[in-house]
């Protein structure tokens, strides 16, 4: 059995219907078995999610819990994110996966640098200022098929930056396929539509555009597959991890909370985690300004225990609907980190291959039994997940 995942990042239960209507997607609901109602996990952030998708944990226990580690006093432009797959703290699919001798891949997937259990790992790594990108990948990612891939292929990509990334994506998983050794596993993250949506806003034009733009991208892959001869043996996975929201308010949450009590607020867009050494006069200024900062909701440490959000954190806010939170002035479009109780934080799954159902809708699932169904499917053990198998999916 082989494991074919791909993560559509950014879209969600409201984009099923446009999403079911293009011809990959649509296919690959026929054949197999199709959810619009999976929770994902707190916070809405790539990254903590990506980390679950891996592993079938909450944040609490794998330990990603945002894009970036804590840095109040560091240029936002200037902050390090959790690129390496050593910040997480429980076993993944890939270490399964290839503790069983599998062949992995992987392409710009989060939280994935110098991740020996990935032979040829191309991986989300952001080049700050002043950093040199090619230096910088090549320290995270398998440096020698990475040069062999450039040197090949790299004039095929027009730049860095969405959607000619997600190309140059889709053509190194098409490269990986029609290599002497494809692999057994291989994820890649789509991160298109995520851009679009953030640029220009969740219902633009080019979210629309982007979202046409992933289905090709899913056809090119499963035709990849198909030339190599391994569909029958191969097990399609197409996961998202959040929507968005339209959040035209920008609160600069930090600032206010550091003249009022000397709190520290760290941003997840449309929600925020709060530090400091007296949170009770946090949580005082927090409920004083609660409508004049555009806060929805304040919650303790309990209710972040309850969410199986990072284990670090105390004190969190979620935004009113329309408002973000700010770490410097600029214009604000679409945006995530919202409360699970949003119809943008219940995300979408197909599943379709060998051992799998067809034409089988799931009436909901967990973000976290993803990785759990995919283990079972391949005969890997994750025994630190919390999620477990979806049953119902299995012929």
């Amino acid at each position: 059995m082989r494991l074919c995942m791909i993560s559509l990042d950014a879209v969600a239960q409201p984009d099923a219907p446009r999403l079911l209507a293009l011809p990959a997607l649509g296919a690959l609901r026929d054949r197999g078995v199709f959810c619009d109602q999976v929770k994902t996990v707190y916070p809405t952030l790539t990254y903590p999610i990506h980390a679950s998708l891996l592993t079938g944990c909450y944040p609490a226990v794998h330990g990603i819990g945002h894009n970036q580690p804590f840095q109040p006093d560091t240029d936002p432009a200037m902050r390090t994110w959790y690129w390496s797959a050593r910040d997480i703290r429980v076993k993944t699919l890939h270490q399964a996966a290839r503790e069983k001798g599998m062949d992995v891949a992987s392409i710009l997937w989060p939280a994935s640098g110098k991740n020996r259990a990935v032979r040829r790992n191309f991986p989300e790594v952001l080049p700050l200022p002043g950093e040199n990108a090619v230096f910088k990948m090549l320290r995270y990612a398998s440096p020698l098929w990475i040069l062999r891939m450039e040197a090949l292929y790299g004039k095929q990509r027009k730049s860095v930056h969405q959607p000619d990334l997600d190309d140059y994506a889709a053509l190194l998983c098409e490269k990986l396929y029609a290599s002497r050794r494809p692999p057994h596993v291989l994820t890649v993250h789509l991160v298109d539509c995520d851009a679009m949506r953030h640029q220009y806003g969740t219902d633009s034009p080019q979210a629309h555009a982007a979202m046409e733009r992933l289905d090709a991208r899913v056809g090119r892959i499963v035709e990849a597959v198909r030339r190599a001869g391994l569909m029958e043996e191969t097990l399609f996975c197409v996961v998202s991890d959040h929507g968005q929201q339209d959040a035209p308010r920008g609160v600069p949450l930090d600032r206010l909370l550091r003249e009022a009590c000397g709190a520290r607020a760290q941003s997840l867009g449309m929600g925020a985690y709060i530090f400091g050494e007296d949170l009770t006069a946090a949580w005082r200024a927090l409920t004083q300004n609660k409508q004049e900062w555009g806060i929805s909701r304040i919650l303790g440490a309990e209710e972040i225990r309850a969410l199986r959000g990072p284990d670090h954190v105390r004190l969190a806010v979620d935004a009113m609907p329309g408002c973000c939170f700010i770490d410097k002035p600029g214009e604000t479009r679409g945006e995530h980190g919202f409360s699970l109780d949003c119809p943008q934080a219940r995300t979408l799954l197909w599943l379709a291959g060998p051992g799998i159902r067809q034409n089988e809708t799931l009436a909901e699932a967990d973000l976290v039994d993803i990785a759990p169904t995919l283990a079972r499917a391949l005969g890997l053990s994750l025994p630190q997940a919390e999620g477990q198998a979806i049953m119902q999916a299995f012929e």
